[in-house]
């Protein structure tokens, strides 16, 4: 991935794009170095425990004002132990997926004010179990 997206950077020729490969609750950054972070559903591969730990690194390498873009699967109550334990849901980035809640506390003990959330349930829905019918 690293490799396809530094030639991409290249490609278009910008400079103030920067990928590295670090673990995610540990990034190899320095304090308040970038202007915004974007994860597509990353975070819900993190365990639980540690999910809380994302959010503070991500709020320690950003720049004061900076923003965050996250775009996770999460879930209005518990999951099932048996879709939790599925390894293609996991993958899929369902099983991992937290409690609404339990997200925006992640979010307001980093430190995160000012939070948009947008829900596409019935979207969401549709793709993953598409033969059903939604009104």
């Amino acid at each position: 991935m690293l490799t396809r997206a530094n030639e991409n950077k290249a490609r278009i020729g910008t400079e103030n794009i920067e990928f590295i490969e670090s673990p995610i609750t540990q990034i190899e950054l320095p304090p308040g170095i970038a202007d915004c972070v974007i994860s597509n559903c990353v975070i819900n591969l993190v365990p639980e425990s540690e999910k809380h730990l994302v959010f503070q690194e991500i709020s320690r390498i950003l720049k004061p004002g900076g923003r965050v873009a996250i775009s996770d699967i999460l879930a209005k109550k518990p999951l099932p132990e048996k879709l939790k334990n599925d390894i293609a849901n996991y993958v899929g980035c369902i099983s991992g997926a937290s409690l609404v809640d339990m997200y925006r506390k992640y979010l307001q003990d980093a430190g995160f004010v000012g939070m948009i959330s947008k829900t596409a349930t019935r979207q969401i829905a549709k793709l993953l179990f598409p033969s059903r019918h939604y009104h």
